[in-house]
């Protein structure tokens, strides 16, 4: 029996509202089963959210109650917002009183419903569904008989109770790594599982509270790294005399300055008006076998972890670092995605193979920008490369081009770089990571790549992890609309299915640079998540209708799990029972790594911040110019142009009662209007290096 039966039946049977008990009675005669399996079921259904039971013992099905779950964002001052699974509306605010024992990251249902004072729609807490802290970090206070963790983070509004004897010799302002063992709405309990080190700004210290408040994984195994060493760090190639063996071709690497790990190499050639694109990926999966230690840590982690100061690899250095890496001048083990272009930059077919190269040179992005602006000195040193990369250049403007004729969005936001003193560990400098020719041609061919491989397993019906990305909710585009209709602006097709081309076109029209940016950037908000899924469900923003990730398998689990499917289909592998068990893995591959990737993302932006905020600290008093690009009912957000971001607190502002307007963004008392993209200069008030908050003030 399938649990949705039940929840059907009892929307069928108009049992909601009815005793727990009397459900139960009437389920089990329905089914002719005893009360206990239903009372099973119904307890599944309940942790679900998908029924509510009441203090009464009655029993509701949520759907039809109208209530909604979701997952509670915390605040200091101890209400907090709920943001919806359903996506279908925006966060509703819970008052403090409405928390019912609800935390931060706590999985919530709730009732929404109007203020009677006010008419506001709020929500109250019907019920804990699940926990989301299980573990924080924290700075302690030791007393004599017990201790406390006040949270670093500080949406979570409770101090954590340590008994002494379960504090770990922590001493007070220590930094510290807690297990919560218990919580019953009011009081949290728990013990000290590792001491960071002093709370007094050490930066290595500070970098590790940010990794393990969102448990990344740092460290591996002692038997998992004795299990890497003792992997061959070079091949033999007349062990593989069924690759293609490709190790003559002028094939290379291009990437940043700083990278350690080569996923993946480039060859270019032509025949006739033909391009013969070959974009080499290192074969990982050839070195991690399904199931074996190296996998099973790998799928834990779902990714490598970028961050200015350090990087927590999804693979051992054994393998990142060394034999699956594409170095200059050694043979590896690839899967190369050869494919056929036209002069319209359209791919008219492609072969998938195992192969074998030797990569010819380690360029980066920045020598190869200055080859092909024709800096002498470089084009001399690179003479055999540089035909080549022109070739490429050529090639990566008609993709860019047949992209923009099919509507793709190009949602160009700027990146921060931050480089840091390597003794130190202070930042040295901060600017915006460029985009130049060069990141935008290897951008292409991987893109080409993973469309190509996507297309090619999705028509062949073998399961796969695609890298999905949808289109839009009509809601959100029409808070878009209420937002550029104050501009003079307006995108049309919010009624009926909104297409890719219709926002590219909308964006095209857009003449003032500095405007088509913040446009871009709540058009940004408005969009979906990417995410991987095993449902082929396109890429909205690639206007792609096909897609994956297939090129980066050194640090991303996805790829190395399609890599190892292309694998068993290269190699009549995947027979009637593989193809059954692969149905079920790339649905649990695809969820784990959504999650991890979306976990990384949030450290690797909290550390970015954190960098941001101790290059600012040492700058309190200087002026600044910026834009706004963000605007509350509790102040504005101004960005400067090195990507820095500070709040200017509506309790600063000239004059008084200030309107923030939701439909247009813009905050005004009739005097003063304060809006998206508006030119203002700052001066820079405070830096919170503990919240990673920056405070600006308005330069009179």
């Amino acid at each position: 029996m399938k649990i949705e039966n039940i929840l059907a039946q009892i929307e069928k049977q108009k049992l909601s509202g009815k005793s727990k008990n009397v459900v139960a009675g009437k389920l089990a005669k329905l089914y002719n089963i005893d009360n206990a399996e239903i009372f099973d079921y119904l307890y599944q259904l309940e942790t679900n959210g998908e029924i509510f039971i009441d203090n009464k013992g009655k029993l509701y099905s949520t759907k039809q109650m109208g209530y909604k779950v979701g997952t509670l964002n915390g605040n200091s001052k101890g209400f907090g917002f709920c943001t919806f699974d359903d996506n279908k509306k925006d966060d509703v605010f819970i008052a403090s009183s409405n928390l019912h024992g609800a935390m931060h990251s706590d999985r919530i249902l709730v009732k929404v419903q109007k203020n009677k004072t006010d008419g506001r729609t709020e929500g109250v807490v019907l019920k804990v569904l699940s926990r989301g802290i299980k573990t924080l970090v924290g700075t302690i206070e030791v007393f004599t008989k017990f201790c406390f963790v006040v949270p670093d983070n500080k949406k979570i509004f409770k101090d954590v109770y340590i008994k002494k004897g379960q504090e770990l010799n922590a001493k007070t302002g220590d930094k510290v790594y807690v297990q919560i063992t218990s919580y019953d709405g009011k009081n949290m309990q728990g013990s000290v599982i590792e001491v960071l080190g002093k709370s007094n700004g050490d930066i290595n210290t500070d970098v590790l509270s940010i990794i393990r408040s969102y448990e990344l994984i740092e460290e591996f195994s002692p038997l998992l790294l004795e299990s890497a060493k003792s992997i061959p760090q070079s091949i033999n190639a007349s062990k593989y005399p069924n690759r293609l063996d490709l190790r003559d071709q002028l094939i290379f690497t291009i990437d940043g300055d700083d990278t350690k790990d080569f996923d993946d190499a480039i060859s270019l050639t032509k025949e006739g008006e033909d391009y013969i694109l070959g974009v080499h990926i290192a074969d990982v999966g050839e070195y991690v076998k399904v199931g074996g230690l190296l996998d099973e840590e790998a799928f834990e982690r779902g990714t490598s972890v970028y961050f200015p100061n350090c990087v927590l690899p999804m693979l051992p250095r054994e393998l990142s670092n060394g034999i699956c890496s594409l170095n200059p001048y050694e043979d590896r083990l690839t899967l190369s995605c050869i494919c056929r272009i036209d002069k319209k930059g359209v791919v008219k077919e492609h072969k998938l193979c195992d192969s074998i190269i030797n990569s010819k040179e380690r360029m980066t992005y920045g020598n190869v920008t200055k080859i092909l602006n024709g800096d002498v000195e470089l084009n001399n040193k690179y003479e055999k490369l540089v035909p080549t990369l022109k070739l490429m250049a050529e090639l990566n403007y008609l993709l860019e081009k047949q992209r923009q004729i099919r509507g793709e969005i190009n949602f160009e936001i700027p990146e921060a770089k931050i480089i840091l003193d390597q003794k130190t560990l202070e930042v040295q400098s901060l600017t915006q990571r460029p985009r130049t020719v060069s990141e935008r041609l290897i951008e292409s061919f991987m893109l080409t790549a993973n469309e190509v491989v996507a297309e090619h397993f999705k028509k062949l019906g073998i399961p796969f992890v695609y890298r999905v990305h949808e289109a839009p909710d009509s809601d959100k585009i029409d808070q878009f609309n209420n937002f550029v209709s104050a501009l003079g602006y307006r995108l049309e097709g919010e009624n009926i299915k909104l297409e890719p081309k219709e926002i590219q076109q909308f964006m095209d029209n857009i003449k003032e640079d500095e405007m088509k940016e913040i446009i871009n950037s709540v058009l940004l908000r408005s969009m979906q998540k990417a995410k991987y899924s095993s449902d082929c469900l396109g890429h909205f923003g690639l206007a792609a209708p096909f897609y994956s990730h297939f090129t980066s398998p050194i640090r991303r689990y996805p790829d190395l799990t399609i890599h190892r499917i292309i694998k068993d289909h290269l190699h009549n592998r995947l027979d009637g029972k593989k193809i059954k068990e692969l149905k079920q893995f790339v649905v649990r591959s695809s969820s784990k790594s959504s999650e991890r990737e979306l976990l990384a993302q949030r450290a690797e932006r909290d550390v970015d911040d954190y960098f941001k905020c101790r290059y600012m600290k040492d700058k309190v008093g200087q002026v600044f110019e910026g834009t706004i690009d963000g605007v509350t009912n509790f102040g504005f957000f101004v960005k400067l142009e090195n990507t820095v971001e500070g709040l200017v607190s509506i309790t600063t502002l000239n004059g008084d009662r200030y309107i923030f307007n939701e439909k247009s963004l813009t905050l005004t008392n009739g005097i003063n209007t304060y809006k998206l993209g508006d030119k203002i200069k700052v001066k820079l008030q405070n830096v919170n290096l503990e919240e990673r908050n920056i405070d600006f003030v308005i330069e009179e």
